[in-house]
């Protein structure tokens, strides 16, 4: 898939001091209306804006600790190329279902400022920091298509072991290493499993008045080959590009599915 030149935003590095508590003033006037958006919007242009990031959280289960996950992270490289592959995924699925609609791609170098995903809607209302929504609105396009992590149950995704009492968030890998009751025709134990996952939120939003719209949550995962030889350590057996061409194949091969009903008329 040809990869397009994303409009990479740098959020203001002053937003921190206008976040400082002013000096008490007088009472103040009565507030004003807010302020009308008289940009033109074409309802076949869409801004997507992708705030994944590169860190990819690690659940481990090994038969010393149980059923209990030892979770860490890992960072992918390049940098934002998971970021490029969600926008890419959002630009394939939103022209699909029309070709007169064009799609603009954005991402932010500064993902630290935005915390919480949840955070970011106030009253179902976005608020993203700095100058962002500024930028993703002054194209004129009519709705933003927004990825970011989501929290969800790894009982939802069926290629996952079970009893994984932890919450999944945003891209990451489960390995599996507790025994197996399953027997093999060598008449060995099962092999472990080494699953990628993906779990994200995907919302549309109104850029008229920046209001949520709809919405759509995304869990899928699916289990990678281990062989006999690797199986004391699958990750060790895998390449850095190798474990990003996993999660990108599932966002590409899934993504498209849950905007579709996102974008439909």
């Amino acid at each position: 898939m040809k990869r397009r030149l994303l409009y990479v935003l740098a959020l203001l590095p002053a937003l921190a001091l206008a976040q400082k508590k002013p000096p008490p003033l007088p009472p103040a006037p009565e507030p004003e209306a807010a302020v009308e958006d008289k940009t033109p919007r074409d309802p076949n242009k869409f801004a997507a804006l992708s705030l994944l990031g590169d860190s990819v959280q690690l659940l481990n289960l090994t038969p010393a600790r149980g059923d209990t996950v030892q979770a860490g992270e890992w960072t992918a490289r390049p940098a934002g190329g998971l970021d490029n592959a969600v926008l890419q995924a959002l630009n394939t699925a939103v022209k699909a279902g029309d070709d007169k609609r064009e799609v603009k791609l954005y991402t932010s170098s500064t993902r630290s400022l935005f915390g919480d995903p949840a955070k970011l809607f106030v009253d179902g209302k976005l608020s993203l920091p700095g100058n962002l929504a500024a930028a993703v609105r002054s194209a004129g396009a009519g709705k933003l298509l927004l990825v970011t992590r989501s929290q969800q149950e790894p009982g939802l995704i069926a290629a996952l072991p079970a009893r994984i009492h932890t919450p999944l968030e945003g891209p990451g890998f489960v390995l599996d290493l507790r025994p197996s009751a399953q027997i093999g025709f060598d008449g060995q134990g099962g092999l472990p499993v080494f699953a990628p996952y993906v779990s994200i939120r995907v919302a549309l939003i109104d850029l008229g008045d920046l209001r949520l719209r709809r919405e759509q949550s995304l869990a899928v995962g699916t289990r990678l080959p281990v062989a006999r030889e690797t199986a004391a350590n699958p990750w060790a057996a895998t390449t850095p590009e190798q474990r990003v061409q996993a999660l990108e194949a599932l966002i590409e091969a899934e993504l498209p599915k849950a905007v579709k009903g996102l974008v439909a008329p």
